[in-house]
């Protein structure tokens, strides 16, 4: 054995310190990096030497056996099951909110308010049925009852086609998320299979990984070489280093349904349907088929069943000319509705007078008879409308003839809205509460994860001071041996 064998060993003791300085200096320069986990020096003994001309073995001193992360798995799991879930709700959150700004209820300048003042001005015509102004007012608020029909449409159908943009935009950076992940599969089974630990590549890729289960829910697998593999319902994301996307295509027409569907996600090669049932594109998905357009049908039929029957009381009174009413509304699509151009134009076409003598079903008179028009019975009855009872026929097949009027219906047209926008705020408030709750809950899982896995300065500054006075005795030993060597070399003397 070497005289100098000492030195070795205190040689490679201040190595393996010196490493670990580093990778403790590594450890407090990403202290603030995001999905940064820890890493540790693991220092081991080498291998022993005999010792000569006697018993046992002679250590040979330390080594720096492998650099390691500290990730605990099983809690990276928990965590992106909770993600998913929080991620669907989130998404449900804002665009329920959205709606519920668009029918800002209760509010005086809410939907209900607007039909309330148009049948109050049917009220008021009712008392003066040949009074130009009262007519005047009536033909006002009814446009403002159009408009507010159109306009609330009109943002719904805004809202709906800024949930089909997000979903294309989440598709993309999906897409992007799998070819990131894919690429660092390629340089992490590259190195590890040279033998090296890349630590900080398998911390982006974990990262990744936790903002695609926002995204959506997956099934991860770890391959013996490093790789993750994805599945989304059954079916490859990632694997190794090939990359299945996702597109969205136009969705097919429902038969017997007026609803247009938005774009469906497939896979790209073979445009088969996706199943993915929670996180971020999930929650997009079923606000804009399920909720919203519960909604927007929802508020079409009660808009239509107001429009027909308005008419239909219309058409069977009388105007001060004398003739039977016209369509007070016209247009077929909630777009293109209007006052009728022709009461716009002439208020006497207003049919606030109820005849006598009621329109037969072919649309002539059932008998001879011309009645006196300034009576306002028929203004009357519309102003009612607000409180007559209607049935919902949910065998119809369009949206049109959905609400119908019924002496023994279970209903009216102010509480069907009432009742549309009561559930637009359960199912808005739950979507906060389950956000709140899902937030918190992940909240609590990454902290626990950051106090596993995390940077902890005070932690790293012990290890540094730990390091250093171990550097430090090396180096003294080091000092002691150069001195017994110097007195045994040069100072011995015969």
């Amino acid at each position: 054995m070497s005289t100098f064998f000492g030195l070795n060993i205190s040689r490679l003791g201040m190595q393996a310190q010196q490493k670990a300085l580093e990778v403790t200096a590594h450890n407090v320069a990403n202290a603030n990096t995001p999905g940064y986990s820890r890493q540790v020096a693991g220092m081991s003994t080498t291998t022993p030497l005999p010792y000569p001309n006697g018993q046992g073995m002679l250590g040979s001193g330390v080594k720096v056996s492998q650099i390691a992360r500290v990730r605990e798995l099983f809690l990276d799991n928990q965590i992106r099951d909770e993600m998913h879930i929080l991620g669907n709700w989130e998404s449900r959150k804002e665009y329920l909110s959205q709606v519920e700004m668009i029918f800002m209820e209760p509010s005086d300048t809410g939907f209900n308010s607007v039909l309330s003042t148009f049948f109050d001005s049917w009220q008021e015509l009712s008392l003066s049925p040949e009074s130009s102004p009262a007519r005047a007012a009536l033909v006002e608020n009814a446009n403002f009852l159009v408009n507010s029909i159109q306009h609330t449409y009109t943002q719904l159908e805004s809202v709906r086609a800024d949930i089909t943009k997000d979903i294309e935009l989440k598709v993309n950076d999906l897409n992007s998320l799998a070819e990131q992940i894919k690429d660092l599969n390629q340089q992490i089974t590259t190195l590890t299979a040279k033998g090296d630990s890349p630590n900080d590549l398998m911390d982006r890729r974990d990262l990744l990984l936790d903002n695609l289960a926002k995204m959506v829910n997956y099934d991860l697998h770890i391959a013996d070489n490093g790789a993750v593999n994805i599945f989304i319902g059954g079916r490859p994301l990632v694997q190794q280093n090939i990359v299945n996307t996702l597109k969205t295509v136009e969705g097919t027409p429902e038969q017997n349904s007026e609803w247009l569907p938005g774009p469906q996600i497939v896979w790209s090669r073979d445009e088969r349907p996706t199943q993915i049932n929670s996180g971020e594109i999930a929650g997009l998905i079923a606000t804009r088929d399920d909720d919203l357009r519960k909604y927007m049908e929802e508020f079409e039929s009660m808009a239509w069943g107001l429009v027909d029957s308005i008419n239909e009381y219309h058409n069977n009174g009388m105007d001060l000319t004398g003739e039977y009413g016209i369509d007070f509304f016209t247009g077929d699509h909630l777009k293109t509705i209007g006052v009728n151009k022709d009461i716009q134009n002439d208020l006497r076409k207003i049919a606030a007078s109820t005849p006598p003598i009621p329109r037969g079903e072919d649309g002539s008179e059932e008998a001879p008879f011309k009645p006196a028009p300034g009576d306002g019975s028929n203004a009357v009855q519309i102003s009612q409308l607000r409180n007559s009872r209607i049935t919902v026929n949910s065998d119809a097949k369009n949206l049109r003839g959905r609400l119908e009027l019924d002496d023994e219906g279970g209903t009216t047209f102010a509480n069907f809205y009432r009742d549309t926008i009561a559930r637009l705020g359960v199912d808005s408030q739950e979507s906060i509460r389950m956000a709140t709750n899902q937030t918190s809950l992940v909240e609590m899982m990454s902290d626990r994860r950051d106090s596993i896995s995390g940077v902890s300065i005070d932690e790293e500054m012990a290890n540094m001071v730990q390091f250093q006075l171990s550097y430090q005795a090396s180096a003294r030993v080091i000092t002691t041996l150069d001195e017994i060597y110097d007195t045994l070399i040069n100072r011995m003397v015969r």
